[in-house]
Formats: structure tokens, C-alpha cells, sequence
């Protein structure tokens, strides 16, 4: 009877031991975690350089210049000699430290016949603005710039006869240059400049409070390091890892999904022979199928476009008496007509870059075109039309 008994109160106990145990797991606990999203507008690319070694340069020119102050007669122009260091940070900004010289004739009589004249020596640090790299977008070959400048410096005068003194002073100085570009390491360039200095310099201080040494010169630029500055488009690389995220969300939906599926492996085929047919290549004159793909508002080439760019490079080498056409297109949908012209432009100049500089194609063998958003490749999904297309054509 007590065995009885016992074997009841186990019962019991593991009844309600169960009843527990289902009670507290039926309890959900819920936590509540916030979430910041941070959205990546799109935007102009922003420029970098790899090297604190690049976009250096050194100038050396020789014109004309004039000292304006008190004097009798015509303005006398004196030879001027100029030597600049300078490296710029930006696409649209730089700095530099110049040099100048000369002789300066002040046509201040001293006696009957005998004109003044004195020696200087000038260094200005200048901050430089890239006027067409700001409003047209930054193009490393652009062949022709327009470039304000202002800054400050020092200035000091000897040999100045009949007086004899020696006079320094601290002007602030403005002017504008004018840049050629003729290769990737040589710019000519025109300049015109103008100072302000006291009235004691030329060791007179009579008549007008402010004199200006005024210049105009001319000379080649020698510029440093085998890179320019390089793009980087925020909005480019979140949209890449938002493509890439999903890819990895699907992978492990797909592994989830097999996982979980039991599969029998069938028999194995019958070995198959397949037959080889011998295609002639075609001509120069054929539609590419090979694509580059933007995102939107960009014209950098993304690592998984880099593919498309490698075949066509190995196609123009084993067609060496073929040429292409690179042709570059917007989606209609963002962005104005001309906007989109000269993105379309950037994405086919992107192409080339890449074709030239990385996988040595002849320039002369490609040429570009612009169509912009006025034509559209695909014109039910807007999406598609983000391209660079190419077509073969014979020399």
C-alpha cells in the first residue's frame, strides 16, 4: 500500500513539474531594440589623392612689369623673373609660394637727364582657385583653365639710386592665370599680377599713399606624381553594399531553403560528346555586347563592372586593326538634358581612362560619345539606361 502511495505522489509531482515547465515557456519575451538608418543622398563624387607625393608642381617664367608710383613721363617696363613651388590639396584648390625680381625704373628725376632706379625681390604664399574645375566638374584633361589668385608676402628694395636706402615692405597681392595643359607632367601658362605696397618703398613718400609693382609673364609648369586625384562617390559605394547585402540575404535564404530539402543524388548521366563548331570571328563593324552598368548619378566604374571592361580591352587586342566606339548614356528619369549629357560623357571618359591607362589600349583607336537621356537603350526600365555600350568599327 505504501508503494502505492508512493508511486502516486511521483505522479503528481511530475505533473505539475510539466505543467511548470510548458507555463513558463509559453511567456514570449519581447525586446524592442531602435534601429538609425542612415541615408546616403546622392551628391556630387568627392576627389582624393593616394599620395601626399602627388599634384606638386614647380613653375619658372620671364615677362614684363611696371612700377606704378610717383614719376614724370611714360610708365617704364623692366624685365621680371618668376620661380613658384606650389601642390594643390583639391580639385579646385591650391597654394604656392612665388618668387620675383627685376629691376624697377621709377622715372622720379634726380637731376636733368638722370632717371631713379632700384633692384627688388619679392616672395608671395598665393591661394589659388580652379574657376572651371568648380562650375564644370573636375577633368584631369582639361586643356584649358582659368585660375584666380590673392595672397600676401614680402618685399624688399636695393641699389636704389640715388638714395641709397633700403626699404621692405608687406604687401597683399592679387592676380590671374591662365593654364594650358600639354601633358600629363607640363602646363604652359600665361600670368598677370598686381600689388599693393606703402608709399615709402621706392624711398619717396610724396604724391599717391599706395604704389604696385604690376607684372604680366609667361612660362612652363612642371607638375609631380603619376596620379591626379580620384573620385569617391558615397552614394555609389552604399548603393554597392546594399546590392551586395541583399545578395548574401538571398544566398543564405537559398542554403536555408536546401538545407532543409532531402535529396536523393540521381544516377550519373551517360557521358555526352559534345560536337565543336569552329565560329569565324566577325568583323570591326558589329554591336559589342559587352556593357558597363552605373548607379545612379555616378560615373565611377564599380569592381563588378571591371569584368566588362577586361573583355573588351582583350577583344581590342586580339583585333588590332579594329576600332571602338564608347558610348555613353543617362536614364531620362533624373536629372536635366544637359546634365545628363555631361554625365554620360564622364562615365565614357571613365571607360577610356580605364582602357588607356590600365590595359594599354591606343587612345587613337576610341572614340567617345555623349547621347545622354535624349536616347534611351531601354525605354521600359528606366534603370537599364545607366550604360556604356560599345560599337567595333574598322580603321
Amino acid at each position: 500500500m505504501k508503494t502505492k502511495f508512493f508511486f502516486l505522489a511521483v505522479a503528481a509531482a511530475t505533473t505539475s513539474l510539466c505543467g511548470y515547465v510548458e507555463s513558463a515557456s509559453a511567456q514570449a519575451i519581447i525586446v524592442e531594440e531602435d534601429v538609425s538608418v542612415t541615408e546616403v543622398l546622392p551628391g556630387k563624387p568627392r576627389y582624393y589623392s593616394d599620395s601626399h607625393k602627388n599634384n606638386w608642381f614647380i613653375s619658372l617664367g620671364a615677362g614684363g612689369q611696371t612700377f606704378l608710383t610717383e614719376h614724370t613721363g611714360d610708365a617704364q617696363y623692366t624685365l621680371a623673373m618668376n620661380f613658384a613651388v606650389g601642390k594643390w590639396i583639391s580639385p579646385y584648390l591650391g597654394f604656392r609660394l612665388s618668387a620675383m625680381g627685376g629691376a624697377l625704373h621709377t622715372n622720379w628725376p634726380f637731376s636733368e637727364g638722370v632717371m631713379t632706379h632700384m633692384r627688388y625681390a619679392a616672395v608671395y604664399g598665393d591661394l589659388m582657385w580652379d574657376m572651371f574645375n568648380t562650375f564644370h566638374g573636375y577633368n584631369e584633361r582639361r586643356v584649358f583653365s582659368i585660375i584666380p589668385f590673392a595672397g600676401a608676402g614680402g618685399i624688399y628694395s636695393f641699389h636704389n639710386t640715388p638714395y641709397g636706402s633700403k626699404t621692405y615692405a608687406f604687401p597683399i597681392t592679387a592676380g590671374i592665370k591662365l593654364n594650358f595643359r600639354l601633358s600629363h607632367y607640363v602646363d604652359f601658362f600665361l600670368e598677370g599680377r598686381g600689388n599693393l605696397i606703402g608709399d615709402h618703398f621706392n624711398g619717396i613718400v610724396e604724391g599717391k599713399e599706395v604704389e604696385s609693382v604690376v607684372s604680366a609673364v609667361g612660362g612652363f609648369s612642371i607638375k609631380f606624381g603619376k596620379e591626379r586625384f580620384k573620385a569617391y562617390d558615397a552614394y555609389a559605394d552604399q548603393m554597392m553594399i546594399n546590392q551586395l547585402n541583399n545578395k548574401v540575404n538571398r544566398l543564405r535564404g537559398q542554403l536555408e531553403e536546401c538545407e532543409s530539402q532531402e535529396v536523393e543524388c540521381p544516377p550519373c548521366p551517360e557521358p555526352v560528346v559534345e560536337e565543336v563548331t569552329v565560329v569565324e570571328p566577325a568583323g570591326c563593324n558589329q554591336e559589342l555586347t559587352g556593357v558597363v552598368r552605373f548607379t545612379i548619378n555616378s560615373a565611377v566604374v564599380s569592381d563588378e563592372e571591371m569584368v566588362n571592361v577586361y573583355n573588351i580591352a582583350q577583344w581590342l587586342k586580339s583585333n588590332p586593326s579594329c576600332n571602338i566606339s564608347v558610348i555613353g548614356y543617362a536614364d531620362k528619369d533624373t536629372g536635366t538634358p544637359e546634365y545628363n549629357k555631361q554625365l554620360s560623357q564622364r562615365r565614357a571618359e571613365s571607360v577610356v581612362k580605364l582602357l588607356t591607362g590600365k590595359y594599354n589600349i591606343d587612345k587613337k583607336r576610341i572614340q567617345i560619345v555623349a547621347n545622354g537621356s535624349d536616347s534611351q537603350l531601354y525605354p521600359k526600365n528606366n534603370n537599364w539606361n545607366r550604360i556604356v555600350v560599345f560599337a567595333g568599327s574598322a580603321q
